[in-house]
């Protein structure tokens, strides 16, 4: 599995100058149309500036719908994302049969009823430093193959502590939890930089004969899923460069990674996959990033309780 997780990296991972340039004219030659979705929650201090760039730098021409999804803001959000040129609409409204619960992939799942793109691109609404590229960036590889059904980013994750902004240290919960989770159960994920990176693209067709999970678990899940779906090799990570965003405190991040730990160990349960584990010798630990692949051999072996050693025992393990 780890040389699946290198193949596929290598293949199906771009940077920006692996991007073609002329995304306006593949698009109106393949006559599909691009919606751009941003869920938010209280996200007035960035959401204007998210929704005018890409009003200004990328409709009409590359992007025909800009949505916002707000999930019941106080603080002026839909205001805010209406003056800087997005369509604003409660996400909690949309297929108002089914009872609203919390959570950003309740918001996704729910505006796939009202996107009306051929591409759909989901973009998170407390990026501070956002720019147009990372919409282009994200549909390019969906224009520049028909093979290629959905689309993640990556990028460097620097992280603010004691007010310095250090270069790295983003993605906490990826790092410690995520990664080793994933490579343990899913090792043919294992090549994804950013297995949990809030922005994504994909084609609506596709989307739709996924399942979401409604809270933290959303990226975990969808990822597993397309694994399912559409196979690995459908699948690409994109650079979008650097992420600032609002960094949780740690005592914070808790039930992001409960929530996150159940939906891999869930998905890994229904393929069969946690028995398959304990029966398998530990494999390398895939550490991939903006850089390449790294392989880490993590040889342990498991001792038995010395009381219960017996001479056979002393005998096989020497």
């Amino acid at each position: 599995m780890t040389r699946r997780a290198h193949r596929w990296y290598a293949k199906h991972t771009f940077h920006a100058d692996d991007l073609p340039d002329n995304l306006v004219e593949q698009k109106r030659a393949q006559g599909v149309s691009i919606s751009v979705a941003l869920p938010a929650v209280d996200e007035a201090a960035t959401v204007g500036r998210i929704c005018r760039s890409i009003a200004d730098a990328l409709m009409p021409d590359l992007v025909d719908e800009l949505v916002v999804l707000d999930g019941g803001s106080t603080d002026g959000t839909a205001a805010i994302a209406r003056e800087a040129g997005a369509t604003v609409v409660d996400a909690r409204a949309l297929l108002p049969a089914i009872p609203a619960v919390k959570g950003k992939g309740e918001s996704l799942w729910r505006s796939l009823s009202i996107l009306s793109g051929d591409l759909i691109c989901w973009i998170d609404a407390d990026i501070a430093n956002f720019e147009p590229h990372f919409v282009s960036n994200l549909v390019a590889p969906l224009l520049a193959d028909p093979a290629t059904m959905f689309v993640k980013a990556f990028y460097r994750r620097p992280i603010a502590y004691g007010g310095v902004v250090l270069p790295k240290g983003g993605g906490r919960v990826t790092e410690l939890l995520a990664r080793p989770l994933l490579n343990a159960l899913f090792p043919e994920l294992g090549g994804f930089i950013q297995p949990l990176s809030g922005e994504y693209a994909g084609r609506r067709d596709v989307l739709m004969q996924l399942p979401f999970f409604t809270g933290y678990s959303v990226e975990a899940g969808l990822l597993i899923d397309l694994l399912d779906v559409v196979g690995l090799d459908a699948i690409a990570q994109v650079d979008l460069g650097a992420r600032v965003h609002r960094n949780r405190p740690l005592d914070e991040l808790a039930p992001m990674a409960y929530a996150i730990a159940r939906a891999i160990l869930r998905r890994a349960e229904g393929w069969g996959r946690l028995h398959a584990a304990q029966d398998h010798p530990m494999h390398p630990l895939v550490m991939a990033s903006p850089d390449g692949v790294d392989l880490f051999d993590l040889e342990e072996v498991e001792r038995p309780p010395l009381a219960e050693l017996t001479g056979d025992d002393v005998a096989a393990l020497s």
